[in-house]
């Protein structure tokens, strides 16, 4: 069966202490945090006969231990979690302290960030505009020797403008503080999941990398005929679903990607189809690669969407790792995709991960980050984040009609 928008076994591990008494214990939100500090820890000394395994098989990698009562006590200062008499925790609140508890695990060790773009860094389908203050904080990162770099399924191989258009903010920025190279070279992106790699030129627009250049030893080596027979099977399987779903789209086949998406531009196509969809892809897939060694594969729900690619976000960010020379507990991916059909969740294989779900969000764990780095530049850029709607546009308008109506 399917799992939808909120699913995680760790998270579902931490709330099951707290509202069950499976393996006799029920605990306070705290205690149960304290536990899971505690196995994460001997996790990460042992992973193959931890206890956490044993709790949560297939729970995976991590790559440094989680100050998670410290990331409670930060919640707890913004919502009153533990004094709830009635309401016990959300899922979304554990996920919330164990992002929250990752920045400050990564203070003085983040060498690298990547994001995912649509609904992360921007709403989807939408660009990096230059009023958004994520550009500002991607550019401080920059200006402090991190490096950023944006992990997309968009694959527009062979045109570095397409990207720079989704970028336009950032570029436009840099082009107006006339940025050095220095800086400028710290930004890449990762199209395609995995599939191509793209870079900053002097003239601040993108530029892409030779594949030989990006590409690991095991990307080097997927046949091209491989890939089309791979596509083939998976887009005949999302010709099939579609239909059996009676959905109203178009499709669309690239050189390492197919997918489907509303005929339509103002249609929606309910969450639940697009995740039948993506989950009957997905086993097609799975059943055809059964005894071969075939090409890894991505089938995801994109919310809007559901695509196919070749490779996955592990691939992805594996690459740009060999590829900067930086290891993968340096390195932190932040995206709003890492459920069983989202496309973000291969990545925490490679590296430290934040989930978000929004583009606010994400300000909001950037902000933390930049702040708790103690760095003057980055405090003053984190001060300089706008709270709420600005004064004048829809957002704000609409909140002083909500609060007049319910103070009336």
């Amino acid at each position: 069966m399917g799992r939808l928008k909120e699913s995680d076994p760790l998270f579902e591990l931490v709330l099951k202490w707290i509202l069950s008494s499976e393996w006799d214990m029920t605990l306070t939100l705290r205690e149960a945090l304290q536990r899971c500090e505690a196995l994460i820890a001997s996790h990460i000394h042992n992973p193959e006969g931890s206890e956490l395994s044993r709790k949560c098989p297939g729970i995976g990698k991590f790559f440094m231990e989680l100050p998670l009562t410290r990331a409670l006590d930060y919640l707890g200062q913004k919502v009153a979690v533990e004094q709830r008499r009635y309401v016990p925790p959300t899922f979304s609140e554990v996920r919330q302290i164990f992002n929250i508890a990752q920045v400050y695990a990564l203070k003085s060790r983040a060498k690298l960030m990547t994001f995912d773009a649509d609904d992360t860094l921007y709403e989807h389908g939408m660009d990096l505009e230059p009023g958004s203050w994520l550009v500002d904080a991607l550019l401080t990162l920059m200006e402090t020797g991190i490096y950023v770099a944006v992990v997309t399924a968009a694959g527009y191989p062979g045109k570095p403008d397409r990207y720079a258009a989704r970028f336009r903010g950032l570029l436009e920025r840099m082009q107006e503080k006339k940025t050095p190279s220095s800086v400028t070279r710290m930004f890449f992106c990762v199209g395609g999941e995995c599939n191509y790699l793209f870079r900053i030129n002097d003239e601040y627009t993108m530029e892409q990398v030779d594949s030989d250049a990006f590409y690991t030893d095991a990307m080097k080596s997927w046949k091209q005929e491989d890939i089309a027979k791979l596509l083939d099977v998976a887009e005949a399987a999302l010709k099939d679903s579609c239909a059996r779903m009676r959905l109203d789209v178009q499709f669309l086949r690239k050189a390492r990607a197919v997918g489907c998406y509303p005929t339509r531009a103002e249609d929606r196509i309910a969450y639940e189809a697009l995740e039948d969809v993506a989950l009957a892809v997905q086993d097609k897939l799975m059943h055809y690669s059964q005894g071969k060694d075939v090409i890894p594969f991505c089938a995801f729900n994109g919310n809007r969407d559901v695509w196919v690619d070749v490779g996955d976000k592990r691939y992805g960010i594996e690459a740009l790792l060999h590829f900067l020379n930086i290891a993968g507990e340096a390195t932190c991916h932040m995206g709003d995709r890492f459920t069983l059909t989202g496309n973000d969740k291969s990545s925490r294989a490679v590296a430290n991960t934040v989930w978000v779900t929004n583009p606010s969000e994400t300000e909001e764990y950037l902000e933390l980050f930049l702040r708790d780095a103690g760095d003057e530049k980055c405090v003053r850029c984190a001060d300089s984040r706008p709270k709420g709607p600005k004064q004048g546009t829809v957002e704000w308008h609409k909140a002083q009609i909500i609060q007049n109506n319910t103070s009336a």
